[in-house]
């Protein structure tokens, strides 16, 4: 039990060496994720601050008299974070001074040669990234706080135009005929390059030109249909970057951080979605998942699949799709996009999740009427095994919702008001409700007690923020998803009624954009106006049992390549994550037992035995693992770490070295060699080894602590205190768990659900075990307490 009280950060590296977003009580940032739906008018997006927002009609309408035209911003432009004009966003520019709004070709003119790819970019989020009420109200909420300057953190990604022609400033007057194209063409074919994968808009933007001439020398102004298709090669080089095919070109806006310009406090990660797509086996760039990928998929790869196309550019007929079809279905609701709603809603269905009714565990009552129950055995994979349930006996399902089709979290980015769960229901043969968790209610509101994949954000006087006010945000209370390639396990528990002759329990994953509290105070609804925005339902997974005797059947909801071998694995990942290791171990032998050639089998049941600091043990599996593959990367690397842990410093380097060779941008790797080479005094090595995570990922908290002490003893002491301030930004303020402890006494279900073995069922909550554990106030809020041993 020496290791029953561990640090969140630090189990969660353990455990699997991956980006672990189910954090308890720190810092919103990753540490080592029906009603009508009827076109509104679009003006009821009308301006909400004029300031900062125009109007959202088909056209932007402005003025009489029109301001002047200029290159250069007004004399009073305020630059209150210092000479750079874009910040807090992190953009730049390859220009001087600022564009004028008529330097940006709009989406229309792009439209007389690509009218097919332009009118699939009009039903995207990118095209649509600015105008919308949701958005507008949330910005004009930050202008209003803090003052239009501070917007650029966000129109940095959402409106680039307004940011580079210097229209975000006080009282600005200039033109803006750019707002309703958001993310317009001309944008992202501008940026010359990517200075990093920070995000908050980490690029550089060129000057928007749609030819170069003869010398490559871009072309002024707006040349005509026939100068262009007279000269395609040039509008190609003025328009088109390898850069662009590239995951990390995307990285730029989608990964973001609060800094603490913004918030007054300390940086914050907000959102990562490329560090989560780099860190899973879609990228190839690391040896740690659980399951290999045949080639890398790029986001490209995923979201600009090639459609067919009567454009003048396409090649063969096809075209690289501007849709890019993802997880937003408002902005299709709200304008009335129908063949986008079709197509998101589609792509949210298609083999994204996999839900398994895995597993039941019969809890026989031994007195009538006690409360007090034994356990039994684990009945499991269901379908491939028989088992008795009787009248009276409480039942615990466990269910398995694995993450097989998405390259990064179940609901990536802004969790806090999207919303995907877990809807569970038990009924008997009469269709009787025995029990469910996950039910919408009079409000359209899920239930809170649903198992709910989402963030809860909370300012520093521990109010819960509905209304995506990232500027105020102090701490995390509850952070939940399903990383690429893992799993996440659910457990009911519910009693079969005594009259039953058998009972249905099905679980559906469930998601909608935006949380209800969301939209009622963007639209200002109340409790029983319909739901403005869809509910999809991405997968579901069902089981039938009689009370009596169930014979071994195979259930029809399975996929056909659900073997119980993936079943037990899926189910041993999904322990790791709720951090019952014991029980992981357990699965991951069944795996091995059903059949033993499969090498990945022995290396898992490794990872749990060295999660639960088992070290000497999890070795003797790798020793096994070697025997039917002694190349196999992730086996050296959980070598390394078990070898470290025991001080074997030498051996550790000898199995690490060579899976850094093999996967240069494996950042975990670097890590603990920078680590190892550190304590073994050697600084130029761990230097070499903590800026190459650097490169990965500019803003990685644990180089930032452990690179100071390296450059302070290689005598850099500029190095060292630069080091110094970003390890003191970065790193968590272990103090703020304690706000969000305040938070949960107010929030039980959040309490609840912010521990990983938690179990759900009917009773109060004041009475659940980990509940009273969370809330107690002799645990640390910021640690968490493992005891499955």
């Amino acid at each position: 039990m020496r290791r029953a009280l561990v640090a969140t950060a630090v189990v969660l590296l353990s455990a699997s060496g991956l980006v672990r977003l189910f954090t308890i009580g720190v810092h919103a940032q990753t540490v080592d994720p029906p009603g009508s739906t009827a076109s509104p008018s679009p003006a009821a997006a009308a301006t909400v601050g004029s300031n900062v927002l125009h109007s959202s009609g088909t056209e932007p309408q402005y003025p009489d008299h029109q301001p002047p035209d200029h290159p250069t911003p007004d004399s009073d432009y305020k630059l209150p974070f210092g000479a750079n004009p874009y910040l807090p966003s992190e953009a730049k520019s390859s220009f001087s001074g600022f564009l004028k709004p008529s330097d940006v070709p709009s989406a229309a003119y792009c439209a007389h040669c690509h009218a097919d790819v332009h009118a699939q970019w009009r039903q995207s989020a990118h095209a649509n990234s600015f105008r919308t009420p949701w958005y507008l109200k949330n910005v004009q909420e930050l202008a209003t706080a803090k003052g239009v300057a501070y917007t650029r953190h966000c129109e940095g990604c959402h409106n680039p135009a307004a940011l580079f022609t210097g229209a975000l400033t006080e009282a600005s007057k200039l033109a803006r005929p750019n707002d309703d194209d958001g993310v317009t063409c001309m944008v992202c074919h501008s940026i010359q390059e990517v200075q990093n994968t920070k995000g908050i808009g980490s690029y550089i933007m060129g000057k928007p030109a749609v030819m170069v001439d003869a010398a490559g020398d871009p072309v002024p102004g707006l040349p005509s249909d026939q100068q262009i298709l007279a000269h395609l090669d040039r509008h190609k080089q003025a328009v088109m970057r390898p850069l662009y095919h590239t995951s990390e070109y995307c990285a730029a806006c989608h990964k973001a951080a609060i800094p603490k310009m913004l918030n007054d406090y300390k940086w914050l990660r907000t959102f990562s979605t490329y560090d989560e797509w780099q860190q899973s086996s879609w990228s190839r760039e690391t040896p740690l998942t659980f399951y290999k990928k045949p080639a890398v998929s790029t986001c490209q790869t995923c979201h600009m699949q090639r459609e067919a196309t009567r454009d003048t550019a396409s090649r063969d007929g096809r075209a690289a799709s501007h849709r890019w079809l993802g997880a937003n279905t408002a902005v299709a609701a709200y304008y009335g996009f129908d063949e986008q709603a079709k197509r998101v809603a589609d792509f949210l269905r298609d083999d994204q999740l996999e839900v398994d009714i895995f597993a039941i565990t019969v809890e026989r009552d031994p007195l009538p009427g006690s409360e007090h129950f034994t356990p039994g055995s684990l009945i499991a994979p269901l379908g491939s095994k028989g088992f008795t349930v009787l009248p009276g006996d409480c039942v615990r399902v466990d269910v398995v919702i694995r993450n097989k089709g998405i390259g990064h979290t179940l609901v990536p980015e802004l969790r806090d008001f999207y919303e995907s769960w877990l809807d569970f229901e038990a009924k008997d043969d009469a269709g009787h409700t025995i029990y469910r968790s996950g039910a919408l209610d009079d409000s359209h509101s899920v239930d809170p007690n649903a198992r709910s994949y989402t963030l809860r954000i909370v300012s520093r006087d521990g109010k819960g923020l509905d209304h995506h006010e990232v500027w105020k945000t102090y701490v995390k209370a509850y952070d939940a998803t399903v990383s690429p390639g893992r799993s996440d396990v659910v457990r009911y528990r519910f009693r079969v009624p005594s009259d039953a002759k058998g009972i249905s329990v099905s679980a559906s994953v469930r998601y909608r954009r935006f949380r209800r509290s969301f939209t009622d105070w963007v639209f200002s609804d109340g409790p029983s106006a319909p739901d403005r925005f869809p509910t999809v339902t991405m997968a579901s997974g069902s089981f039938h049992f009689n009370t009596g005797v169930n014979a071994p059947h195979p259930e029809e909801t399975l996929a056909p390549d659900a073997t119980d071998l993936l079943r037990w694995n899926n189910y041993g990942i999904g322990m790791i994550d709720r951090q019952q290791y014991a029980e992981a171990v357990d699965a991951f032998k069944h795996v091995v037992e059903v059949d033993p050639r499969y090498e990945p089998g022995y290396v898992n049941v490794a990872i749990a035995e060295y999660s639960r600091g088992r070290y000497a043990d999890a070795l003797a599996w790798i020793g096994r693992s070697a025997a039917l593959d002694p190349a196999d990367a992730r086996a050296m690397y959980y070598k390394g770490l078990c070898l470290r842990w025991q001080t074997r410093y030498d051996d550790a380097i000898a199995a690490l070295e060579p899976v850094a060779r093999q996967y240069p941008r494996f950042r975990q790797v670097h890590q603990e060699l920078g680590y190892i080479y550190l304590i073994q005094r050697r600084y130029a090595e761990s230097k070499a080894q903590y800026e190459a995570v650097l490169r990965i990922d500019p803003d990685d908290p644990i180089t930032h602590r452990w690179l100071g002490p390296v450059y302070a003893a290689l005598g850099d002491k500029a190095g060292a205190a630069r080091e110094a301030v970003l390890a003191a930004q970065t790193g968590n303020d272990t103090s703020a768990g304690w706000v969000a402890q305040r938070f949960w006494r107010d929030n039980l279900s959040v309490a609840a659900e912010s521990m990983p073995a938690h179990t759900y069922s009917d009773g109060n909550l004041l009475d659940d075990r980990d509940v009273s554990r969370v809330l107690n106030l002799m645990n640390p809020p910021s640690y968490i307490w493992v005891e499955h041993y």
